[in-house]
């Protein structure tokens, strides 16, 4: 399940000098930020460029530079009870985020996962939070947009509320980078 969004369902191109001015390291979840005990997976953890997020899948090339993607970061916590991942995807302008988004709700619709409840969250300019299961067997994931941020955490082991109150820390760190 967290495929999901370590792919883009979570080619640079004449660039606005804004979207290479905001450094993709400051849109996710910093270690002081994350639940005490997790700890930063560094193999796993770094920048997400169009390249690296389009292996394995044919279609993402082409979507990724129509959408806009500029780059990309994702930051991965490991706890001897679960994972928990961070990522931002920055865009030239709000509509690849948006574009972004639809892609993911779609892949969610078709990808099968059951036992997963979708609520709306209001963080960023909307998102919405999957999840199901209780205590170590929790999954939850949350996706949200902001200008032209996607972004999305994913945990295995954390509950709604602490996932919850991780996406609107994430969220802060979001619009402080991109004004």
């Amino acid at each position: 399940m967290s495929s999901l969004l370590s792919s883009p369902c979570f080619l640079v191109t004449a660039v606005p000098a804004s979207a290479g001015q905001v450094n993709p390291q400051l849109l996710v979840l910093r270690q002081a930020d994350v639940p005490a005990g997790f700890a930063l997976d560094r193999e796993q953890s770094g920048q997400r460029t169009n390249e690296t997020e389009s292996k394995g899948d044919r279609r993402l090339p082409a979507l990724l530079e129509r959408w806009g993607r500029v780059t990309g970061y994702e930051t991965e916590y490991d706890h001897r009870d679960g994972t928990l991942t961070s990522r931002a995807d920055l865009f030239r302008n709000a509509e690849g985020s948006r574009l972004m988004m639809a892609y993911v709700v779609d892949e969610a619709k078709t990808s099968g996962i059951k036992g997963l409840r979708r609520t709306p969250v209001r963080i960023g300019s909307g998102g919405w939070l999957y999840g199901g299961g209780s205590g170590a067997g929790a999954f939850n994931l949350v996706i949200w947009r902001h200008q032209r941020v996607f972004a999305g955490l994913a945990a295995f082991g954390v509950q709604k509320d602490r996932m919850l109150g991780l996406a609107r820390a994430q969220q802060r760190r979001i619009a402080a980078a991109v004004r």
